[in-house]
């Protein structure tokens, strides 16, 4: 899920609450560049005009809004550093290839090197960790990285079949973070995110169905213990070991 308007003032409002927060990090890290599919317009009616006027454009949007099969934006599309730099933060990316350019070389189906650890206020994975096979490995690298009172954000497939090796549940995020040591602070459905976007709910343990086509789900959680990583156990079977009805 690359950084369309609905996600981008998701982030804005993240910022914002981490800014209010002890957090100490003035850094993100992103799994994978993260594309920005929005024009300077859209950019100045999120974040104003002044942070529209500071932030580079890519000179290779037409190529990057074909890869996303987005439709025409109008122009170009913003560099995702110097966006997070007028936020007033700095941005490392990590990911296998080099693919726009900047990137940290890292396979993210291994562990990361430790100095990623507790390092960065904001972890933003929109749409890599269903890309790698060791997937438990890609989601570890990605909370381990975040700082004490620090946020993840995920954009990940809800339905969207061999988009990548993986869709995920919404009792994945819960089982996973509340594990170790997070609080997850906002899920949503998200439907048809990069063309119509349109937000939904889901129940975080209940099964369910009628999702409709594509659709994604948007997740923030937070860091509010310091802990070492673990795979957590389904909370249906935590919670009923004996698999009583």
């Amino acid at each position: 899920m690359p950084l369309v308007p609905l996600t981008l003032d998701l982030l804005k409002r993240t910022l914002g609450q981490l800014a209010d927060s002890s957090c100490n990090s003035r850094r993100m890290l992103s799994l994978g560049y993260p594309d920005v599919l929005a024009n300077r317009e859209q950019i100045a009616s999120i974040f104003g005009a002044a942070v529209a006027e500071q932030i580079a454009y890519r000179s290779d949007s037409a190529q990057v809004q074909r890869w996303h099969q987005s439709g025409p934006i109008g122009e170009a599309l913003p560099e995702a550093g110097s966006l997070v730099r007028a936020l007033g933060y700095e941005l490392d990316v990590v990911d296998v290839f080099a693919a726009r350019g900047g990137e940290l070389l890292a396979d993210l189906n291994e562990p990361l090197p430790a100095s990623f650890r507790e390092r960065y206020a904001l972890v933003l994975d929109s749409g890599t960790c269903e890309h790698c096979f060791n997937i438990a490995q890609a989601a570890r690298n990605a909370a381990e990285a975040v700082a004490l009172h620090g946020v993840v954000i995920h954009g990940s497939p809800l339905n969207m079949f061999n988009h990548g090796f993986y869709n995920l549940n919404p009792t994945w995020y819960y089982d996973f973070y509340e594990t170790n040591g997070f609080v997850v602070e906002y899920l949503r459905l998200i439907e048809n995110a990069v063309s119509a976007p349109r937000i939904g709910k889901v129940p975080p343990f209940n099964r369910f169905g009628g999702v409709p086509d594509n659709s994604s789900l948007l997740v923030v959680a937070r860091r509010t213990e310091l802990k070492p990583i673990r795979w957590p156990v389904q909370r249906k079977y935590r919670e009923n070991p004996a698999l009583r009805g």
